[in-house]
């Protein structure tokens, strides 16, 4: 046995007792999980690839500008969990155009009869103009352009065209890219009105280019975020994503993480065909149907912000709502069989239930090995619980046994802080039958190289699995 030195300088008699705050059982780690928002700016200070933590809305709106897509995301993530621990990163210039949409109105005569409301939808956001009688769609497009500009939230601006012959508003999107005008995850701009008298024609120049992750997803490798909010989903950037999270994740880095994306599509089989061979336990791709007013980069970073407060890591999030995103149509409803298609197919579904847009099970895309079905990586908590595991592992290992010498006696000590350490996990309820396994937890030096100065540890690791199932056989005695 060694004892460390508490010894004060000083000749005075005395009885001296000092604290050491290293020995003994280490509690595990904390378990925020941190959340990296992906996208684009409009205006603001923040350059790209530059990841930056944020406290504020006004922090946001200073690095990003007003609805930008970073700003959108921080807004649809701290709605559906405010206590959210976010960063930002802004991804490469996207070479292209920015869409642009077009209102055109026109009343039954040259000018309203009658009073009403006109709405303009910009996804789920709404500006409302009132409608006079004399109202003419001169006046009225220079109303909406106004109520339009006020809201400097929304991701467009308007800009009112009069002439003798026509007046319209176009509405210029914040930020460049194809996927911001996009059909199926884009930002759709409708109207509706209260007055039969006033018509509208909307159309949509959609915008052009992609958004490439490359030099954002290299600017965040060095640095752990629990939980990646990607704004495109497409199999380029899943290619990309996967490759991030399997090096960042890997024995030399250690640092486990996931990424969400969501995707709206027309059909299963169309959401099978972009996840594709992706196949990977770290992300997730969740999949609306047909159209939703919320653009997909919102739902993206509501679902990230969702998973980021999960309160334990194996803790299933059935039925968790995604609050403050739009709900899709009834007639956009993912049936059961589509549910069961999806989840087999490792694709999270997202349906209304109770009002609100909710994850019907949190699976993964890693559903096969070698060509054949493989189930225990399906649910995201199974991989979230092993990263805590591992964590907990190394924090008592960092604390305990740093700068130590290989002695007869460390294999013994290491085994039990092993198996200490994995009770501790138990009585969380993240690993189970840690005493049936004991006899599997083995400590021995690496004796194959002596200079390395290695130690070999196994430790069984049973991850309690979430409760996704209850089923009841119902005996009818009549």
């Amino acid at each position: 046995m060694s004892l460390k030195n508490n010894t004060p300088e000083t000749m005075i008699p005395g009885n001296y007792v000092g604290y050491n705050f290293y020995k003994g059982p280490n509690g595990l780690p904390s378990n925020v999980q941190k959340l990296l928002l992906v996208g684009d700016t409009c205006g603001g200070t923040l350059a790209a690839d530059k990841p930056t933590e944020v406290y504020s809305e006004s922090e946001v709106l200073a690095l990003c500008g007003a609805g930008s897509v970073l700003h959108r995301e921080y807004l649809a993530a701290k709605v559906a969990w405010k206590y959210a621990v976010i960063t930002l990163v802004r991804h490469a210039d996207v070479t292209g155009s920015a869409a642009s949409w077009k209102f055109v109105p026109a009343f039954s005569g040259a000018a309203a009869t009658k009073s009403g409301v006109l709405t303009l939808h910009v996804g789920k956001d709404k500006a409302s103009v009132a409608i006079s009688v004399g109202t003419t769609p001169a006046t009225l497009v220079a109303a909406v352009a106004d109520a339009i500009n006020a809201k400097t939230e929304l991701p467009v601006t308007a800009v009112a065209t009069v002439s003798e012959t026509d007046s319209y508003v176009t509405f210029p999107a914040k930020n460049k890219g194809a996927y911001i005008s996009s059909l199926k995850g884009g930002v759709l701009v409708s109207y509706e009105s209260t007055t039969a008298e006033l018509t509208a024609a909307v159309t949509v120049t959609d915008g052009t280019g992609t958004v490439d992750l490359t030099s954002a997803l290299a600017a965040v490798f060095p640095e752990r975020y629990h939980i990646i909010s990607i704004p495109v989903c497409d199999s380029a950037s899943l290619a990309l994503v996967k490759e991030h999270l399997d090096n960042a994740a890997g024995p030399l880095e250690q640092r486990g993480q996931r990424s969400v994306m969501v995707a709206v599509v027309d059909s299963v089989s169309a959401a099978k065909t972009l996840v594709g061979s992706t196949n990977d336990e770290r992300v997730n791709v969740a999949v609306l149907k047909n159209s939703v007013d919320s653009p997909a980069f919102e739902i993206t970073a509501a679902l990230g912000s969702v998973f980021s407060g999960n309160s334990k890591p194996n803790v299933p999030m059935n039925d968790n709502p995604l609050t403050g995103v739009a709900l899709p149509a009834i007639g956009d409803k993912w049936s059961g069989e589509e549910q069961e298609a999806l989840l087999r197919a490792g694709i999270i579904p997202l349906v209304e239930k109770g009002g609100k847009l909710v994850i019907v099970r949190a699976v993964t895309t890693r559903n096969a090995k070698d060509g054949v079905r493989f189930t225990k990586l399906v649910d995201t908590g199974t991989i979230a619980a092993a990263d805590y595991t591992r964590d907990a592992v190394r924090a008592m290992h960092d604390i305990k046994y740093k700068n130590k010498l290989i002695h007869k006696r460390l294999a013994g000590s290491l085994n039990e802080d092993n198996i200490f350490t994995c009770k501790q996990l138990e009585k969380e309820d993240i690993l189970r039958y840690v005493d049936e396994n004991a006899d599997d937890f083995i400590t021995e030096e690496d004796t194959s190289d002596t200079s390395a100065g290695r130690m070999l540890c196994q430790i069984p690791s049973s991850i309690v699995p979430g409760l996704n199932q209850i089923c009841t056989t119902l005996d009818i005695y009549v």
